[in-house]
């Protein structure tokens, strides 16, 4: 029995020991955000037990920060975990390019994978192909650059013309030459070109043609003159095609220097912001309108408008027709009069009053059925003019009558009086 537990106390303590063992051992360490790379000696390793310790050194390229310069390079395997590493590395500087004669660098950066590129001032052309230059370890790479001054060779030579002086072997920067026709020849093109940047004359170089060429006139319609070949002395009309309008002469003719005057320019036409209008606004207003586009106009609430509504862009930049108006609402009086049968001892038996009702209508609509607005207004004016007169004759007469009514109520009351003395 003893023999026993002895037995499994030792297999026990060998178990718990191998678990110990498996347990405690750490991965290879890396610390990416710090720009550095493990030791050479432990590059190789893929797991290092409890307590084994390792360093770091920088990437390429890379140098500690001075900001901790005496921080540990090294890490321990605590059970399965490293320590904190403090070393810590930044880009290495590779310090401002020298400057070098008539040029300059265009610099993003100084450190390390950081890219520079010379280039030349205006009239210098770099020697070479190596513009650009990179930040490596060591520094900058490549050599210094050199920038030489700008030589044109000798300008193309043209058919049926020639240079104005005598032609060089080579031209400086910026230096320029002038070409001319043969007599009976009219020149096409720019007459002077110019020793550019890159060593070639600019722009390139004239023709020189027996007439003129045919004019590119875009929305231009041609309604004079005769197709090509166009000879000295030839003439052409342009008119430009509807919704454009014509920059310039409209007649050209074919001279010794080309076209005379420049042949015209068609521009879409355009125009201005509509007039306003009192008491009134644009229906959805924009900041600019193209040809034969409409605006619509509206009335301010209790106008009426009189005129057309709608403007449309016309061909000379203008708005047509003239704008509408918004005029203030008309007034009609109207006149009614109702019968009141009154019932008095001093008015003739059932007789009628009359109560006069006048009422004021506003009025903010024309009838566009009606042709002869005018006249129908007249009668209705007419008609209520007669209907007064009316009515004040029939006062007239209700008052003669309540008045002899009275007398002879007057007479008959004084013939009771004498019979009763």
């Amino acid at each position: 029995m003893g023999c026993k537990v002895v037995y499994y106390s030792v297999a026990l303590l060998l178990y718990l020991m191998i678990c110990e063992h498996v347990r405690a051992q750490c991965t290879q360490p890396s610390f990416k955000s710090r720009n550095v790379i493990l030791s050479e000696s432990f590059i190789t390793t893929q797991s290092f037990p409890s307590r084994s310790t390792v360093t770091f050194e920088c990437e390429v390229g890379h140098v500690r920060d001075p900001v901790n310069p005496r921080a540990s390079k090294s890490v321990t395997c605590e059970g399965n975990q490293w320590t904190s590493l403090e070393l810590n590395c930044i880009k290495k500087s590779c310090g401002s390019p020298p400057d070098f004669l008539h040029g300059k660098y265009e610099i993003t950066g100084i450190s390390f994978g950081d890219k520079i590129t010379a280039v030349c001032d205006p009239g210098y052309i770099l020697a070479g192909q190596m513009k650009d230059r990179w930040c490596r370890e060591q520094g900058w790479d490549g050599r210094d650059p050199v920038c030489e001054a700008v030589k044109c060779e000798a300008p193309p030579v043209i058919e049926n013309g020639q240079l104005v002086d005598q032609p060089l072997d080579t031209y400086d920067y910026a230096q320029v030459v002038s070409y001319r026709c043969n007599k009976g020849f009219s020149l096409i093109g720019s007459s002077d070109l110019h020793c550019s940047e890159d060593g070639t004359f600019k722009p390139d170089p004239p023709k020189c043609s027996k007439g003129c060429t045919k004019p590119e006139i875009p929305h231009a319609i041609r309604i004079g003159g005769r197709l090509p070949p166009y000879e000295l002395g030839s003439y052409l009309d342009y008119k430009c095609e509807e919704g454009y309008k014509m920059d310039g002469e409209s007649h050209i003719l074919c001279t010794a220097e080309g076209w005379k005057p420049e042949p015209p320019k068609c521009n879409v036409v355009k125009c201005e912001a509509p007039p306003t209008i009192e008491n009134g606004q644009l229906r959805d207003p924009l900041d600019s309108y193209s040809y034969s586009q409409v605006v619509s106009y509206k009335c301010n609430s209790g106008f009426r408008l009189t005129g057309v509504s709608e403007l449309r862009c016309s061909e000379d930049g203008t708005f047509k027709p003239d704008p509408p108006k918004c005029l203030a609402p008309l007034t009609t009086t109207a006149t009614t009069t109702t019968p009141t049968k009154v019932t008095s001892k001093t008015l003739p038996k059932d007789a009628l009053l009359t109560t006069t009702t006048t009422a004021t209508k506003v009025t903010s609509k024309i009838d566009p059925k009606d042709g002869n607005t005018n006249s129908s207004r007249t009668s209705k004016i007419v008609g209520s003019t007669v209907g007064v007169a009316v009515l004040c004759l029939a006062a007239v007469i209700v008052l003669v009558i309540y008045k002899k009514r009275s007398k002879h109520e007057k007479v008959a009351t004084g013939n009771e009086v004498d019979k009763e003395l």
